[in-house]
């Protein structure tokens, strides 16, 4: 086995790491019961607000409005790849939610669905780029106005 071939299994390793299996020590990874998304059911009246982590990332996501399947969301990442959007619409499609105006707010790196799961009343965002993990929101404080 060249030495090339032994740096592509120790890769390997950590992106199945990543993906959920096996763990990396000090790291919670989902667990199934956090990751069951159920119900058809709209997102919450606003102001609802929504967060979690993994690895050295936050992930915020804030309903401003909600009107019917539509309304703004504010979103924010806070890691090595940073971003953040105010009053970005959304379509929420059964639990699906499609955000429709990210570009230029420095969400260009992330590949992303976002998915509303009602009988739990959390997100889960499936993130496809810049890495392949799901982050499970759970419910949170909205901040104060004025607050980020």
């Amino acid at each position: 086995m060249s030495l090339r071939s032994v740096f592509f299994v120790a890769a390997e390793d950590k992106a199945k790491a990543l993906r959920g299996t096996p763990g990396i020590e000090g790291i919670d990874e989902p667990t199934a019961e956090q990751l069951t998304c159920s119900g058809w059911g709209e997102l919450p009246p606003a102001p609802a607000c929504f967060g979690g982590t993994i690895l050295t990332s936050e992930y915020h996501i804030n309903v401003v409005s909600v009107d019917g399947n539509v309304g703004l969301v504010d979103l924010q990442a806070v890691g090595p790849t940073s971003a953040e959007c105010k009053g970005v619409r959304f379509q929420d499609d059964h639990g699906t939610i499609t955000v429709e105006n990210d570009e230029g707010c420095g969400l260009s790196n992330y590949e992303y669905q976002v998915h509303y799961c009602s009988d739990q009343d959390k997100l889960i965002i499936d993130i496809i780029k810049p890495y392949d993990v799901k982050v499970v929101l759970g419910k949170t404080t909205c901040p104060a106005a004025g607050e980020v």
